[in-house]
């Protein structure tokens, strides 16, 4: 009760004022999986939702919806079904999908073959669906527990793409510990594990990243993040979203919410500052940009674009050692790449360092 009266409850009641479908079950465990818009409880994609967002934003040229139901429903198949993939490879393949989308045989409207099917509207980040929906319960039959009941899930066009776990510091000695550690249950990779299969890992194959939080310190981090790499989001770009400062109450939670959640930087965030890179031989990792990274994209891409002078148009970006630099520059050539005024520019790199042979 604590801790839905104290963090569950507040973080959804911010959700509504960004806008959000919420979906508030109260707290216990739900027993009708169709308050939660699904048909059974093993279930982790919204299936009717996915499909209607799926079939709204791929239209024809003159605006009319051409996927036929069957063809939504091999989608459907097509981004639940993943099996002998590891978390991380189905992770990757569906970011892709996210990203690229996919294809179906045929566009029965126009007859164009083997069309792209967008999963994601990119161009028009409120055409997409945003639901958040608290004590998420999956039932795991198999596992060492019969279900998990995740705090709050937040799904973009129907899927799974963020997990919130929430604590009370009154009752946790550490809670941002804690909460870490359920959420590796949940997606079985908690190193202590007593079974192969304590959670549901399907709930992650979506995934951009989760958050922990307590309400007054709230940290996010990816399927790869260790709770050390779990960062706080401490700035809220661009400006005009900025309708709160850091520290409000001392609620980290407030500032993670407007900064990350806003439906249009979530979409920006997915498209432009995620990616998957190799930190040695033979290991992956998935990568969310920092607050700092992010806003420093978004700067130099303002610049850009309103500054009249050489000067205007350009400057420098402060980072310290180890902050990030690199992906800073891989993030803003992605976005400048999808920006359809900056994606001619030329980008030339200068580095003080020459490479060991």
């Amino acid at each position: 009760m604590a801790e839905y009266i104290n963090v569950e409850k507040p973080f959804m009641d911010k959700l509504r004022q960004l806008q959000w479908k919420v979906i508030d079950q109260g707290f216990g465990i739900p027993l009708d999986p169709e308050k939660s818009l699904r048909e059974n409880f093993k279930q982790v994609v919204l299936p009717k939702v996915f499909k209607d967002a799926v079939k709204a934003i791929n239209k024809t040229a003159d605006g009319r919806e051409w996927l036929t139901e069957t063809q939504l429903n091999n989608i459907l198949f097509e981004i639940q079904n993943f099996s002998g993939k590891t978390l991380h490879e189905a992770n990757k393949e569906i970011h892709r999908m996210l990203l690229k989308g996919t294809s179906v045989d045929k566009n029965e409207l126009t007859g164009e073959q083997n069309p792209t099917v967008r999963l994601i509207d990119f161009r028009n980040w409120d055409r997409n669906v945003f639901t958040a929906i608290n004590q998420f319960r999956i039932n795991t039959p198999g596992s060492t527990k019969t279900m998990i009941i995740p705090d709050i899930v937040l799904f973009l066009n129907g899927t799974p793409v963020i997990v919130v776990e929430a604590k009370d510091d009154d009752e946790n000695a550490e809670p941002l510990s804690e909460a870490f550690l359920q959420i590796s249950r949940y997606a079985n990779t908690r190193e202590d594990r007593f079974s192969v299969n304590e959670g549901e890992e399907r709930l992650f194959h979506y995934n951009i990243f989760s958050i922990i939080t307590f309400g007054s310190e709230a940290r996010v981090g990816t399927i790869s993040a260790d709770f050390e790499f779990y960062n706080n989001w401490v700035d809220i770009f661009p400006e005009e979203y900025r309708v709160v400062d850091y520290p409000p109450n001392e609620e980290r939670q407030e500032v993670l919410i407007h900064g990350m959640l806003n439906k249009e930087i979530l979409v920006d965030i997915l498209k432009h500052h995620t990616l998957f890179m190799e930190i040695k031989k033979g290991v992956e990792v998935k990568v969310v940009a920092r607050y700092n990274q992010y806003r420093a994209v978004g700067k130099i891409i303002r610049n850009i674009r309103e500054g009249t002078t050489p000067l205007e148009r350009g400057g420098v970006v402060w980072h310290t050692q180890g902050s990030g630099k690199s992906l800073t520059m891989v993030f803003l050539i992605r976005k400048l790449r999808s920006c359809d005024d900056l994606k001619d520019l030329k980008v030339i790199f200068v580095v003080d360092r020459r490479g060991r042979k």
